[in-house]
């Protein structure tokens, strides 16, 4: 910009005035470079120290693409009666932590057949946030990811659609309670994917939870829920569950559902649907702290004792 020009808000408020507004506006992108700086220099970090833990080559491709996200221009929304700031932070790691949470999940899959070409398709149950979901684009897939958060279309409307090689698509509501969303999901997919979603202790609780917020209502019976599911993938299609989790509560204390984090289905339940259960609620507290100490989760817990994890994969016959 030529300083020597007035911008038109001097007009009102005179040049010296106009002038601050524009090194305001320099501050402020600046500040939003140094922001972006900040983001991509950590989720590198992270790629550095997650990536010895993988296994397969496709995942380390994967997570790779965590450098290539696009900025995201800073952003006020309203939520019911609260202002939220959306600043890329928030954007990408600020509510569920590192889209690189979801680098177990997914190098599990691909050592269980796992191995997209471009253009394969993903659907994400209970996505939470978008970093994985572009990364996944990136990658050059086609990602379709589902919530009911009522937040997560404030923040993210507007901000789906292709990126790169590949697209993401979001859907809010109950799926598949609601049709239009099983309408709009389409099929075709080679990997359905749920993290700290699907929990035994969410859908079906062993004992009272403090609160009815504390479970998840699929809306259908899980029988139409495994049916809904087997019919989006192909034939040899992954259905990955993968949960973190906090320490289960004693008898004598208060329930925690999101403790709970075996299968919610039965082997049983799975087979009747047309599924081969290749892993049920196999017990990955080993991988997954090391995974959280990579992120950096243990600067706020005892991964040792605070943190548990299950797996169950099933692939549709």
């Amino acid at each position: 910009m030529n300083m020597r020009w007035c911008p038109p808000t001097a007009r009102t408020y005179g040049c010296g005035a106009a002038f601050l507004v524009v090194a305001a506006v320099w501050a402020l992108a600046a500040e939003n470079r140094m922001l972006r700086k900040m983001i991509v220099d950590q989720l590198k970090q992270e790629v550095s120290k997650v990536n010895p833990l993988l296994k397969g080559e496709w995942t380390r491709s994967w997570i790779a693409r965590a450098a290539q996200l696009p900025a995201v221009k800073p952003k006020t929304v309203t939520a019911g009666d609260k202002e939220v700031v959306v600043d890329e932070s928030m954007f990408y790691v600020g509510r569920y932590g590192s889209p690189l949470a979801y680098a177990r999940g997914i190098d599990l899959a691909e050592q269980h057949g796992f191995s997209p070409q471009e253009g394969a398709r993903v659907f994400d149950f209970g996505y939470g946030s978008i970093g994985h979901l572009r990364m996944l684009a990136l990658a050059g897939l086609q990602v379709t990811a589902v919530d009911v958060d009522p937040l997560l279309p404030v923040i993210y409307g507007q901000e789906d659609g292709p990126l790169g090689s590949g697209s993401v698509n979001l859907l809010n509501g109950k799926f598949p309670a609601e049709a239009g969303l099983v309408e709009k999901a389409g099929d075709g997919y080679d990997l359905f994917l749920s993290k700290n979603t699907l929990k035994r202790g969410y859908i079906h609780p062993a004992r009272e939870p403090a609160s009815p917020k504390h479970i998840i209502e699929l809306g259908v019976a899980d029988e139409e829920y495994l049916n809904a599911v087997a019919k989006m993938l192909k034939p040899g299609g992954l259905f990955v569950i993968y949960n973190f989790c906090p320490p289960k509560a004693a008898a004598d204390k208060p329930y925690v559902p999101w403790a709970d984090g075996e299968s919610p289905f039965t082997q049983e339940q799975f087979e009747k649907a047309g599924f081969e259960v290749l892993e049920l609620s196999v017990v990955d507290d080993a991988a997954a702290r090391e995974l959280a100490k990579s992120l950096g989760w243990d600067a706020s817990m005892k991964l040792e004792t605070d943190l548990f994890a299950w797996y169950t994969i099933a692939k549709k016959n």
